[in-house]
């Protein structure tokens, strides 16, 4: 098995207990992943706090309080690393980005949309 199948199979486990564990997290990041990967990708920073990533948006696709949540997510997927703890505002390490594991994310949640279209029943 490859380092990247390797991964990859982390990453999914990690998510199936996401969606296990914690639903409603695992629905959020489903649905908001592009977004997600808008604001980490195009963030001049490279430590920045939530706040300052959410800021990059003229019209926000959700509140910040979710975006809070998104990045604690990635944060625990191993997507980025969180740069230092505060009790008000964390900082994120961008530096530490992982592109690849966030590309992997897209393909897995992609793969379960096509596998959903292709289970649900035909009506005739």
């Amino acid at each position: 098995m490859s380092s990247e199948q390797s991964a990859d199979s982390s990453l999914g486990e990690q998510l199936q207990a996401l969606h296990d564990t914690a639903p409603q997290r695992y629905s959020l990041l489903e649905h908001y992943a592009e977004d997600l990967r808008q604001a980490l990708e195009q963030s001049t920073r490279n430590y920045a706090s939530a706040k300052q990533l959410y800021s990059m948006w003229d019209d926000p696709p959700f509140e910040p309080q979710l975006f809070g949540q998104l990045l604690s997510t990635a944060a625990n997927l191993e997507i980025l690393h969180i740069y230092t703890h505060r009790s008000n505002r964390n900082r994120y390490d961008l530096t530490a980005y992982d592109s690849t594991r966030m590309d992997q994310l897209a393909a897995i949640f992609t793969d379960e949309a096509a596998s959903a279209m292709n289970t649900e029943p035909v009506d005739r």
